[in-house]
């Protein structure tokens, strides 16, 4: 070792003598990565640093800040971070070298090394506030939002008005589902800075997502008056439109965002959940051209395949279809990154966690009882939820992200055994909360989260006058029609593969199953086939298990005007019919992985 460092040693120092100091300093640089705590090649890098930079490397300033800007101006990211490397090498005490190492790695994208040295920048001085945000935009890039979050919450402790933070805050609790927390954040930021659309848009899109139709239109209507060409605000309010039932309106929004913004692949896919194809639309022929487009950016390819898939299925090129669809989906799997296991581990946790043995709750009933319509994604929830808003004593809140939240939190405090019933009863405060703050006054309200079948133990526990109803669908249209379906969450990483949805599907059933023998006669099975063939008798029972009088509006959904957001919103438009069960079955030649998994060969 010794020999290969003094090799080393003097050839560095004959590279700085023939005025090849940067040179000099990658092959110090290299060598440290081995040998990091040999004081001869940290010497040796100082004088290295001092030939390249005409610097003294000790202590890191202005200057030298200076100078890595210059070299990243000049020469180019690699080089400025080989500058900036040495630097916090030799000033391992400096936030400031921390930091615009911990900047440059992020710049280039290597996350896990930014994330490391801004964190350690900010030890060094937690008030240094570009390190503050540069650690909250690796976070992000790296698709951990909760530490993203607090990272802005550290900087908002030090400055609790600071318009940048408040504005990243915004749009990161929008990202994480946190849409009540998000629209209060961008009330604050837009109280300061009240004339930015990308934030006044941001808090339309939240108060969308938590059914506050009328709250998210009247902005976008006011910033389309003075902005008729925003694109993005004419694609919210189409999205708007469409949930309100007010289908000629959404196309015509989703048109004109088009119009403006012709590649906006999002508008196009939007317009396809509207409307119905032909082969001879000019939209559709321009939009095939598009897809072949290899400047288009990565995150408009995946609309844009889901869109044309949905439109070559109108007009009955399945072969054509499917392929856009294959391509829409390898490409969201690519970014989810999927693994089978992190759900199965999940599932048994909480299966331990909410065990039958552990404490539960007896409370007085609730003024607003929370009814569950749960299962896999696209089972029949939003019908079913549809069927019993009809009713008058039923207000329909859509799928409510609030018990998985307010789980997560208690179950973070007391990462292994049963809840207490404090925890069960801050997540029983928590959520009934949520309930009496959804409008109108009806004694019952839906919760039509599906993934919420994870928490039956929880529900039982919890809530105890709560009713739930579980919905059962064909698992071969099932996972179909999930694979076909761009979600809007990210969360939902099995959608986009077809064994990572079969896989996925299993788990479900064995959790049901493990449920059904927790807590027998818990929930009651609703068979969606059943329920579109014959919708009277099943409707009648539904109603008769939830403890409500039978009512004729129930067998009319499609005259409900109440507004809905999920993948189905025109087929509950549509009544209760049969033709979503049969639609699959155009894709047949494709199905067969399903059918043999679930022995429909």
């Amino acid at each position: 070792m010794s020999f290969n460092i003094d090799k080393l040693l003097r050839s560095a120092k004959a590279e700085i003598k023939a005025g090849r100091a940067l040179s000099a300093r990658v092959s110090i640089l290299t060598a440290l990565e081995t040998y990091p705590a040999n004081t001869r090649l940290m010497d040796q890098l100082g004088e290295a640093q001092a030939a390249a930079t005409g610097l003294p490397p000790r202590p890191f300033g202005a200057a030298h800040m200076t100078h890595f800007q210059t070299t990243r101006t000049t020469f180019g990211l690699e080089p400025a971070i080989e500058e900036v490397a040495a630097a916090a090498l030799l000033n391992p005490a400096s936030p400031w070298a921390q930091g615009a190492l911990g900047g440059a790695l992020l710049e280039a994208q290597l996350l896990p090394a930014a994330i490391k040295h801004l964190r350690l920048a900010l030890k060094l001085d937690p008030k240094y506030l570009e390190a503050g945000f540069n650690l909250a935009n690796a976070f992000h890039s790296a698709n951990k939002i909760p530490q993203a979050i607090e990272a802005i919450d550290d900087i908002l402790k030090q400055s609790s008005d600071l318009p940048r933070a408040l504005s990243i805050k915004a749009r990161l609790l929008a990202l994480a589902d946190r849409d009540s927390e998000a629209i209060e954040t961008f009330t604050r930021y837009l109280a300061l800075a009240p004339s930015d659309l990308t934030a006044i848009m941001g808090k339309s899109a939240s108060l969308f997502k938590i059914n506050k139709l009328d709250q998210a239109e009247l902005p976008l209507r006011d910033l389309l008056r003075a902005n008729p060409t925003n694109g993005q605000a004419r694609g919210i309010l189409g999205n708007i439109l469409l949930a309100k039932g007010l289908v000629p309106e959404a196309i015509a929004e989703f048109e004109m965002a088009l119009k403006v913004a012709p590649r906006s692949t999002k508008s196009f896919y939007n317009l396809s959940r509207a409307k119905d194809f032909t082969p001879d639309d000019p939209l559709v022929i321009a939009m095939a051209a598009l897809a072949k487009d290899p400047t288009l950016a990565l995150e408009e390819q995946a609309p844009l395949h889901f869109g044309l898939a949905k439109a070559y299925e109108d007009f009955g090129d399945f072969d054509t279809s499917y392929a856009h669809l294959k391509k829409g989906n390898d490409i969201r799997a690519a970014q989810a990154d999927y693994k089978i296991d992190t759900d199965r581990a999940l599932f048994a946790d909480l299966l331990q966690r909410f065990a039958a043995a552990g404490p539960a709750l007896h409370p007085p009933l609730a003024s607003r009882r929370p009814l569950f319509v749960l299962g896999m994604m696209r089972s029949g929830t939003t019908l079913m939820e549809q069927i019993l808003s009809s009713h008058p004593q039923v207000h329909g809140a859509g799928e409510l992200e609030i018990l998985p939240r307010l789980a997560g939190v208690e179950l973070t405090k007391s990462p292994t055994g049963p809840l207490d019933e404090a925890a069960l009863t801050r997540i029983r405060d928590g959520y009934l909360a949520a309930l009496n703050d959804e409008p109108g006054n009806q004694p019952v309200v839906v919760d039509k989260l599906p993934a919420n079948f994870r928490f039956i133990g929880l529900i039982k526990k919890a809530f105890p006058e709560a009713r739930i109803l579980h919905m059962r669908r064909d698992p071969v249209a099932v996972c179909w029609s999930v694979y076909k379906t761009y979600f809007t969450h990210s969360t939902i990483g099995y959608a986009h593969d077809l064994q990572d949805t079969m896989a996925y599907y299993d788990l479900y059933e064995q959790m049901m199953a493990d449920w059904r023998i927790a807590y027998p006669d818990s929930f009651m099975d609703v068979d969606y086939e059943a329920l579109t063939r014959t919708p009277d008798p099943v409707i009648r029972a539904v109603l008769d298990y939830c403890g409500l009088p039978f009512d004729p509006a129930c067998l009319s959904p499609q005259d409900n005007r109440r507004a809905v957001q999920t993948a189905s919103l025109r087929q509950v438009r549509s009544g209760i019919y049969q033709g979503s069960s049969k639609k699959w079955r155009a894709f047949d030649q494709y199905l067969a992985p399903l059918k043999a998994h679930f022995g429909q060969e």
